[in-house]
């Protein structure tokens, strides 16, 4: 085990940071935190047909350990169909037998998928526990792959439930295990297939694999470690960790393998706003996946392929990859996979000004999310629908009045936002209730409470002082900037304009700067001299810069 300075340089982090955009937007992540959960219960438990209804398969008159191991399957079966109570007693049942024929892997192999069942339940802390019971029966049985295989599991885990420095130990034991074990080689991605990525395998292998009996498993320990590496911000060693599981996944035929890595990738460069290289990865990803016939990867590659589109500006594209997506997560009966890709789609349409079809897709989203017990996408999809109705409510007080304004639009987006700020302090996310209080205070200001918008928006700037989030931090200065100006306090309004200004980075948005500008030109009149109504004339932009 790695000492603990080395553990907590690990969590500092190195190379480049990302752009805010995609590593500091908290409320747009509604999966889990270190990376795939599919990844993490195995492929005994995530592959197979989900969409059969036939009922499991009897088990009466089965010896007991064929009646233990076939429990086992029946167990990860109804996983798959998201019977998370009925999986439950299957891996009880198997447990007890497996004890009481004294079999330490049996027992050790089950642990494992009930720990699965646990973290898709939403409760880490548990998973954990079964992880730490199997990762001892595998050692007191001398079984080396599968410890390595339970530290894997068991780093997941622990950075679900945020002990992140115990992940880094956890995914580190497991790759030095692997490497005792005989994956030394070093290893070099085979020739570029013709239009593929030099370490993208589509053909095949080229030459006799070599002797490399755990290395899909090293692979997953490393990819793991890589997602972990890039939620902190190492981008230098996740892009690391991410090649050499290429290469071990390409070396061991793995092709589920390989498409995993490159979706991770994918969303690591898209994060660092290299699009080329994410959009190569991506549909490369979605090759593989289709492939393999690896349907739930295949959605989840879509979604995030139409995430990309919307960044390119290609609508169009987006929408049809997000519907092919949500019908292939309805196929594969994953609850979450669909409420993600409605929740996308729902802010897509909101983009295209489509408000019913949008609120239609936010609810179903946030009916899914709950279903799934998925906090963090329920937090997400609450301030989504609170904007939309905001925006609704802005919308005709700025043409008209406030007073003209449904207060029914007014009073649910008030909902959703209380909603939501309670589920991100439950969450510990400072940037959502940072987010969330920044919109909250853009409601007050509107109907003219200048005090309880300042009060609001100094308190998102304290939260995303401490979160490093520094596009936000800079549109949230400058809407403080503008009440200040609406107030008639001349000198604080030039002051957190100023500082708008200099906490700006690349994400910050074109509007957040010529609002701090404006501020600085002393084109925001106080309200008391602003004048009771405008000119229908006057151009938009200039309006929601006055107000």
């Amino acid at each position: 085990m790695r000492r603990l300075p080395e553990v907590q340089s690990e969590l500092k982090g190195d190379g480049d940071p990302p752009t805010q955009r995609s590593f500091d937007s908290a409320i747009e992540r509604c999966t889990p935190k270190s990376g795939s959960l599919a990844e993490v219960l195995g492929e005994a438990v995530v592959r197979g047909p989900r969409s059969s209804g036939a009922p499991p398969p009897s088990l009466n008159g089965t010896a007991p350990e064929a009646r233990g191991n076939a429990l086992r399957e029946r167990g990860n079966l109804l996983l798959r169909r998201n019977d998370y109570a009925g999986a439950g007693r299957d891996y009880e049942e198997a447990l007890a037998l497996f004890q009481s024929m004294s079999d330490a892997l049996g027992q050790a192999q089950v642990l494992m998928d009930r720990g699965a069942l646990r973290l898709r339940e939403g409760v880490p802390v548990q998973a954990v526990r079964d992880y730490d019971e199997a990762l001892a029966l595998f050692q007191a049985a001398g079984d080396r792959a599968g410890e390595g295989d339970a530290l894997r599991a068991r780093g997941f885990a622990r950075a679900e439930e945020g002990d992140l420095g115990g992940a880094v130990c956890d995914y580190d034991l497991a790759i030095q295990l692997f490497l005792q074990l005989g994956d030394r080689e070093p290893l070099k991605p085979r020739a570029e297939s013709r239009g593929a990525p030099a370490d993208v395998d589509v053909s095949g292998p080229s030459e006799p694999p070599r002797a490399r009996p755990h290395g899909a498993a090293h692979g997953r320990a490393l990819k793991a470690r890589g997602d972990l590496r890039v939620r902190l911000r190492n981008l230098a060693g996740a892009a690391r960790d991410y090649s050499t599981a290429l290469a071990l996944f390409q070396d061991a035929g793995d092709r589920g393998g390989q498409a995993s890595v490159l979706k991770a990738r994918g969303d690591m460069r898209l994060g660092q706003d290299n699009v080329t290289g994410a959009a190569r990865d991506y549909d490369w990803a979605l090759t593989l996946y289709q492939a393999t016939e690896d349907h739930l990867g295949q959605a989840g590659a879509l979604k995030v392929r139409g995430d990309l589109r919307v960044r390119q500006g290609d609508l169009a594209g987006a929408e049809r990859d997000y519907d092919q997506g949500l019908e292939l997560f309805t196929a594969t009966r994953d609850v979450l996979g669909q409420a993600a890709v409605l929740k996308a789609r729902g802010d897509l349409r909101a983009v295209q000004e489509d408000l019913v079809d949008a609120v239609r897709d936010y609810d179903r989203a946030l009916a899914l999310f709950r279903t799934g017990f998925e906090r963090r996408g329920q937090a997400a999809t609450l301030k989504a629908r609170g904007d939309l109705r905001r925006k609704q409510f802005e919308l005709v007080a700025e043409l008209v009045s406030v007073a003209a304004a449904d207060a029914s639009d007014l009073e649910e987006a008030l909902s959703d936002y209380e909603q939501a700020l309670a589920l991100f302090e439950v969450l510990e996310d400072g940037a959502g209730q940072a987010c969330v209080l920044r919109a909250r205070g853009d409601l007050a200001r509107i109907r003219g409470d200048l005090g309880g918008a300042l009060s609001l928006y100094l308190g998102a700037k304290r939260l995303l002082e401490v979160s490093g989030n520094a596009a936000e931090l800079s549109a949230t200065l400058a809407e403080i900037a503008r009440t200040h100006a609406l107030a008639g306090r001349a000198a604080e309004a030039r002051a957190a304009a100023e500082q708008a200004l200099a906490r700006a980075d690349r994400a910050t948005s074109a509007e957040c700067r010529e609002l701090a500008e404006a501020v600085l030109a002393g084109r925001i009149a106080p309200r008391e001299e602003a004048g009771a109504k405008r000119e229908s004339r006057t151009p938009s932009s200039i309006k929601r810069l006055e107000r």
